[in-house]
């Protein structure tokens, strides 16, 4: 499928701020504190996992305790209680001798990340093949899609493109609307291992991504729900194959590799 079957001709804007876990219209903000009305180990949280899906933090990056209480204006104690609940979802490794990373995936951990996927993510696009035609569902998985297919040339930053699949995916799970399906998505195991293999992904690594999204896309506009979760589930296939083709220095190991 080309571009030019899933895009009518229109402007390409760029998607507004969907971030998870973003602070609230209706929330009042202080300069040196930041949001009114939210405890300090929950802004520690927050700022962890912005830096992650900006790139600002990537796997495998240490974070300096001095730093997070100086730029976020708290003490130690907010610092040390949100890493350590960073550590019990799997975003954050505490070490006793070298302190806090971003957790890095190990190459079993990535495989068995993408065998859950591969069933999750089917399922979602299966949802938004069955819903598509309610409301402006076509519309929003339409440009969720262009939003992608504009950095086909290579356009885009690394960040800038996983952005975009994030909110491409975002997308189908609210077309969906399986509120439950979007509760049990290991969303920030996902970012991590993005992050961590995009190093050594190539181009036609991207022009492949970009077809299947394509044919994920096209499946899920014309309200077929089968195909689509066939589609996607191919995608997630193909993915773990790359990625088993990854040097091991790709991933973590208990050896300290990766």
């Amino acid at each position: 499928m080309t571009s030019t079957n899933v895009r009518e001709k229109r402007e390409v804007r760029e998607p507004p701020e969907r971030v998870r876990g973003a602070a609230s219209p209706r929330r009042r903000w202080s300069r040196a504190a930041g949001p009114v009305g939210i405890s300090s180990p929950d802004r520690v949280v927050e700022a962890i996992v912005q830096g992650i899906r900006s790139g600002r933090y990537v796997p495998g990056q240490k974070l300096i305790e001095a730093d997070l209480t100086h730029d976020l204006r708290v003490s130690r104690g907010p610092v040390r209680e949100a890493l350590k609940r960073l550590a019990a979802e799997g975003v954050v490794m505490l070490t006793r001798h070298r302190g806090a990373y971003i957790r890095a995936l190990s190459r079993s951990e990535a495989d068995e990340t993408l065998v859950v996927l591969e069933v999750l993510t089917g399922l979602m696009a299966r949802l938004a093949a069955e819903t598509v035609n309610a409301g402006d569902h076509a519309e929003r998985i339409r440009k969720a899609y262009e939003w992608l297919d504009v950095y086909k040339n290579g356009q885009a930053t690394s960040n800038e493109y996983i952005e975009k699949r994030r909110h491409f995916y975002d997308t189908l799970a609210e077309i969906g609307g399986n509120e439950q399906l979007g509760r049990i998505m290991p969303t920030m195991q996902i970012h991590l291992l993005r992050l961590q293999v995009q190093p050594y992904l190539t181009s036609q690594t991207r022009q492949d991504q970009l077809r299947d999204y394509a044919q994920i896309t096209e499946a899920v506009l014309a309200g077929k729900p089968q195909q689509a979760e066939r589609a996607m589930r191919r995608h997630i296939r193909r993915a773990r194959a790359r990625y088993r083709r990854l040097p091991d220095e790709a991933f973590w190991s208990q050896s300290g590799a990766g």
